[in-house]
């Protein structure tokens, strides 16, 4: 039955016992509406979706060891090293159709394409021959198969891949150097040992790196980068407006933020931090850091200092804590804030011998205890600089 009212058309399926109303009035029982939406006004074929998928593997012969190039936008891709001197790839591939029949056809048109070049061993997935052009740039523009790749390559190659927007890509158990682009993906690498550099150029692209050995370059735009268990020879991080973490990690770090805060826990060795707006907290942290923030707030926690600490900010507080063992220079200045010093310090103005607590003056230009080595250094024009003792164990 079917009558007007209010200018929307009505629906009635009495037998089903429910009402359906259309241009923007919510139904009554909306499973209901979209099956006999679905089965009444289109054909039931239409209504009858399925997901079919196809497995292969196929392995590849290298007559020579090159670089690895592999290109791939329309699914996930997983690759491992191993020791054997080919390449196996192992695909599955995924579709939405009607029938079997018609899933086959999608799949029929895509194969992997693989040649070696003069410089190069390349790897991707392309339309097979005889897919005229207008129906390849059909299918490009509604990308109806999904194709996940699992590639094992030998590990010591050096490695290029192009990845498509929105993808996911895992790497193990490589040796070579590595070079990703790619834009909006999900990036996973652990066991990496690279006796070339890591460079991830990857616009928003948030990244995880776990038990690797690398230098090189991260470049992830505005999502968080994770490292743990790193050894960083040289490892340069472009951060924007997301976390930087890194746990149980050692080596040398140069990291950059737009607004990103740096988190770094149980750490040995550099880590080199600048930001526009924000903070650093450093805790069980061994060794030296050199730490710049506009607007950022500053926590660092020193299991020991080894070659000197340098921290500036802008608008925001500085707090370091530091053993009760401590001895070493100290250099501290505030323009607006208090400068608080939890240890009894020795002055470089001898008038200030032996002072514990507030600087009066804003600055503390001196020593804690007999050395003036290593040398602490922390300047805030906005904020207050406190140096606090730091219980052991914490």
């Amino acid at each position: 039955m079917r009558y007007k009212g209010n200018g929307a058309d009505y629906f009635f399926y009495e037998s089903l016992g429910f009402r359906c109303k259309f241009n923007g009035i919510s139904m009554r029982y909306p499973l209901l509406s979209l099956i006999s939406f679905c089965t009444l006004f289109f054909p039931l074929r239409v209504c009858a979706i399925q997901s079919f998928s196809l497995q292969s593997e196929q392995d590849l012969a290298l007559t020579r060891a090159l670089p690895v190039y592999i290109q791939h936008r329309i699914g996930d891709l997983s690759i491992q090293g191993w020791v054997q001197d080919r390449i196996r790839v192992e695909m599955k591939m995924r579709v939405l159709a009607e029938t079997r029949e018609l899933a086959d056809q999608e799949f029929r048109k895509l194969g992997l394409i693989s040649f070696e070049g003069k410089d190069r061993f390349e790897i991707r997935v392309g339309h097979s021959q005889g897919v005229d052009l207008v129906s390849k740039m059909r299918d490009r523009a509604r990308n109806p198969v999904q194709v996940d790749l699992l590639i094992k390559a030998p590990y010591r190659s050096d490695l290029s891949v192009v990845l498509g927007e929105g993808r996911r890509m895992k790497l193990e158990q490589w040796r070579g150097g590595v070079t990703l682009s790619g834009k909006n993906d999900i990036l996973f690498f652990n066991d990496l040992e690279l006796s070339g550099e890591l460079s991830v150029n990857c616009l928003q692209c948030e990244t995880d790196v776990r038990n690797s050995t690398l230098r090189g370059r991260i470049s992830a735009g505005s999502k968080p980068v994770t490292l743990s268990g790193v050894n960083a020879k040289a490892l340069n991080i472009d951060g924007g407006s997301e976390e930087i973490r890194i746990d149980q990690s050692a080596g040398k770090l140069t990291v950059h933020t737009r607004s990103g805060r740096l988190t770094v826990s149980r750490f040995k060795g550099e880590v080199q931090f600048q930001s526009e707006e924000g903070g650093a907290y450093l805790s069980q942290y061994t060794g030296a850091a050199d730490v710049h923030t506009g607007s950022g707030q500053v926590v660092i926690d020193m299991d020991e200092v080894r070659g000197g600490l340098n921290v500036d900010t802008e608008k925001s507080d500085i707090q370091i804590g530091l053993l009760p063992a401590f001895q070493g220079g100290i250099d501290l200045k505030s323009l607006r804030g208090d400068v608080i010093v939890q240890f009894p310090y020795e002055s470089s103005n001898a008038s200030h011998l032996n002072r514990y607590g507030p600087a009066s003056s804003g600055q503390v230009d001196g020593s804690i205890g007999r050395k003036t080595r290593p040398l602490i250094h922390a300047y805030s024009k906005q904020g207050g600089v406190r140096i606090i003792r730091k219980v052991p164990g914490r």
